[in-house]
């Protein structure tokens, strides 16, 4: 039976307020540190260190929710670590303490993060859907609508133009407020739909044959979870440790007071094109959409380096609307697909880490990169990150969905079959 639709109501609330949270995050972390005298290869570093605590936290933390078969104490814990966190950044003013509390801080919301795609991947495992794309995508539009709404209202909460030694105190409001949404969603964690697994979902498979083919199947899955996992820490290494100086970037083109709106524009654009893709791969399957996304990753790279003004650097931005509006859910339901009620929230957990590997390494080696080379010869090393993780998913990676049909058009019947096999 689906949970009542209070619950229901009450997970979209929550994931509105996930990810909006990055809606200040995003935007704000780099100018923040960057004012208390973090360079560049600093804040590379520190993004490093924080992040890289993921990989040893978020399975041990998937495997604690499976075991427990629970989720909401977990979440609970996570969103009050996190807002703690960013609360204190007001009052850290060296290295290690920024890099403390970002490592404290992004592991509470890797969990958040992963956790909603725990919950509606078991709403769908016990309904009749025929895939998973549509039902994540409906919960989780929600959060990027939260994000644009955060990081215009953060932007809002700037005091002047971020520029000058004042810089520092201009953004205090922003991490006096913005903190505080974690202690919302830490509320609404206790409402939303939990339901522990029934035990005969728990139960062996049944006779030997069976149980045999079961085991198999499971192995089939796990392997092409883990070929995909590859090309996703690349895909994250490239992009998302490039992105983490964009604002530095904005502001070096004299546009800071542009950086909420130039990712709110990318979000924006996600809308529009998660509200048809989870519908889309639920028929003909996630592997074509993420192929795309794939292949689009390092054309965008390139297309930031001969910007010349903000407004170049916000229009580029807009095609984040196809790599995380493909990446951001159809990632979470290609895990799903590999994974049941026994082992989900140790496979979103995978997930977690192989993003937290992604943006530990990333900014650290696009920080030594940016802070001696600069930041337009930093996207295109990782441009070619970009291509090496395309070619690792197009070669390798299977298709997850097995009720797919064949699309219809060349090129995505192309981008529906891996290279090799």
């Amino acid at each position: 039976m689906p949970p009542p639709r209070w619950q229901r109501i009450a997970l979209a609330v929550t994931m509105f307020f996930i990810t909006g949270v990055f809606g200040f995050l995003q935007p704000f972390v780099a100018l923040y540190v960057a004012a208390a005298g973090i360079d560049k290869a600093q804040f590379g570093l520190m993004t490093a260190i924080g992040t890289a605590t993921a990989l040893l936290v978020q399975p041990l933390l998937g495997k604690l929710s499976d075991r427990l078969d629970a989720r909401r104490p977990l979440m609970v814990a996570a969103a009050i670590a996190a807002g703690c966190a960013y609360l204190a950044y007001r009052a850290a003013d060296d290295f290690l303490s920024f890099t403390l509390l970002t490592a404290l801080g992004v592991n509470g919301f890797q969990y958040l993060n992963s956790a909603g795609g725990v919950l509606v991947g078991r709403m769908v495992a016990t309904s009749a859907a025929r895939g998973g794309g549509a039902s994540y995508v409906r919960y989780r539009v929600w959060g990027s609508v939260g994000y644009v709404i955060v990081a215009m209202t953060a932007g809002s909460l700037v005091r002047s133009s971020i520029a000058g030694e004042t810089a520092r105190a201009d953004l205090d409001p922003v991490f006096t407020y913005g903190p505080l949404l974690f202690f919302i969603i830490g509320a609404l964690s206790l409402l939303v739909p939990d339901g522990r697994t029934p035990a005969a979902a728990s139960a062996a498979h049944g006779d030997a044959a069976t149980e045999a083919a079961a085991k198999a199947a499971d192995g089939d899955a796990a392997r092409n979870r883990f070929r995909f996992l590859t090309a996703y820490f690349l895909y994250q290494f490239g992009l998302y440790g490039a992105s983490q100086f964009l604002p530095m970037f904005m502001a070096e083109l004299g546009g800071a007071a542009w950086v909420p709106r130039m990712f709110a524009a990318g979000v924006v654009c996600e809308v529009l094109v998660m509200s048809q893709v989870g519908r889309w791969t639920d028929r003909y399957g996630r592997r074509p959409a993420l192929a795309l996304a794939f292949l689009l990753m390092p054309l965008r790279l390139l297309l930031y380096i001969p910007a010349t003004s903000p407004l170049w650097v916000l229009m580029v931005q807009t095609l984040h609307g196809i790599n995380f509006g493909v990446i951001g859910t159809i990632a979470v339901v290609f895990i799903n697909d590999t994974a049941t009620n026994r082992d989900r929230g140790t496979a979103q957990a995978q997930l977690a880490a192989s993003a937290g590997l992604g943006l530990s390494l990333g900014p650290l080696v696009c920080g030594l990169i940016a802070e001696r080379f600069g930041i337009r010869a930093m996207f295109g090393a990782m441009s070619g990150v970009g291509v090496l993780a395309a070619i690792l998913f197009l070669a390798y990676v299977r298709e997850s969905h097995a009720g797919a049909e064949m699309p219809r058009h060349r090129l995505l019947r192309a981008l529906a079959r891996p290279w090799l096999s």
